[in-house]
């Protein structure tokens, strides 16, 4: 389930580059597009929080999957920026329940730093065929249209995992946390903010790598041989995490993430020819994807009991809905080095605050 969730994400360098050639959008429309799409995947998971424990998940699941493709075959039929942001609010909003679900059933496990990596894991395994292809044959041939079908159909091909979902979120605490005093939840709601704000700086690189290439002077083949390729150290990133577990603690891993970001950065300054940008998106999968297992690991240790576990995805959705939106607005020119400055400062933010919030976490245990 979590892949279905995740998979627009994923692939959202191919969308809006599609949008931008099919639709005749600009960068900033294009950013705009993709962040109505996570607008409907925050406000559908912010207020989970007061239902989702209450119902059966596995028919929550059910709908989410059929809303999802719905809104996204509906979108193969729009041909104005108007109808386009209307079907993706509504996908956002199913693929946000999808991927919600998934956050709560793996928060709940006895290792969720290792349990987060094999997810993501799983979900770039599973969309890097629509990552490559989406670039370098569906785009070229079919464009928007063509990548909202072959979504669509993955989507649908990954709702077969759901009868074996839980019914139901384990532990009783769950439904009883909001009269728990003991409960820290500022810690819980700062952990989640930092979450927040470190995936706006990622989402905002990643949404416009796909166009960095293509200003580069890169052809689609090429972007879209590069971006399926580095699934690989996408994978060892998620899988290193899975290995790693908390064995060096639970800040350590957060430093390692911020030199790989620092290095995507670098890379990515100016006109990054073929060489230089296949290192710069190496870096940006491995580091993105080992970090992002921590940082969510880091709020299951907070929030011990899971219950504003769907509270990370809304916060996945703001950063994924504000970030391309911010980074679209500073982008003038071909000029990419506003928008990756400002990428790096709130990846960077992130990391402090949730350094800050670990440490006075572990101190607080040992007093």
């Amino acid at each position: 389930m979590s892949s279905a969730g995740a998979i627009v994400y994923l692939i959202s360098p191919v969308l809006v580059g599609s949008a931008i050639d099919s639709l005749g959008l600009t960068s900033d429309q294009a950013g705009l597009l993709i962040a109505s799409y996570f607008a409907g995947y925050t406000i559908i998971t912010i207020s989970a929080v007061a239902w989702l424990h209450r119902v059966n998940m596995r028919a929550a699941a059910w709908l989410s999957s059929f809303v999802f493709i719905a809104s996204l075959v509906g979108g193969t039929f729009m041909s104005s920026l108007t109808g386009a942001i209307l079907t993706m609010l509504v996908g956002g909003a199913g693929a946000g329940m999808l991927y919600g679900i998934s956050i709560t059933i793996v928060s709940q496990s006895d290792d969720p730093d290792r349990y987060f990596g094999f997810a993501l894991a799983s979900q770039l395994l599973l969309g890097s065929a629509l990552l490559f292809a989406g670039p370098a044959y569906i785009g070229p041939n079919w464009g928007y249209s063509g990548i909202l079908t072959a979504t669509a159909a993955f989507v649908a091909l990954m709702s077969v995992v759901i009868p074996w979902a839980p019914r139901a979120v384990s532990g009783t605490a769950i439904a009883d946390q909001g009269s728990d005093s003991s409960v820290p939840i500022t810690s819980i709601l700062t952990g989640i903010g930092a979450v927040l704000v470190w995936f706006t700086g990622y989402s905002g690189i990643y949404a416009f790598v796909e166009r960095i290439g293509v200003d580069g002077g890169l052809s689609g083949h090429q972007i879209g041989l590069v971006l399926s390729l580095t699934i690989v150290t996408g994978l060892t990133g998620a899988l290193g995490a899975a290995w790693l577990g908390d064995r060096y603690g639970k800040v350590k891993p957060h430093l390692i993430g911020a030199v790989g970001a620092v290095i995507t950065v670098i890379l990515l300054l100016g006109r990054p020819e073929l060489v230089r940008y296949s290192f710069a998106i190496v870096f940006l999968t491995l580091s993105i994807n080992f970090w992002l297992a921590y940082m969510l690991g880091g709020v299951a240790a907070i929030d011990t009991s899971g219950r504003f576990a769907v509270l990370v995805t809304a916060a996945l959705g703001v950063g994924a809905t504000i970030g391309p939106a911010i980074a679209g607005g500073l982008i003038d020119n071909s000029n990419y080095l506003p928008m990756l400055a400002f990428s790096l400062v709130a990846i960077m933010a992130g990391l402090m605050i949730i350094v800050n919030v670990l440490r006075r976490l572990a101190v607080e245990s040992t007093s």
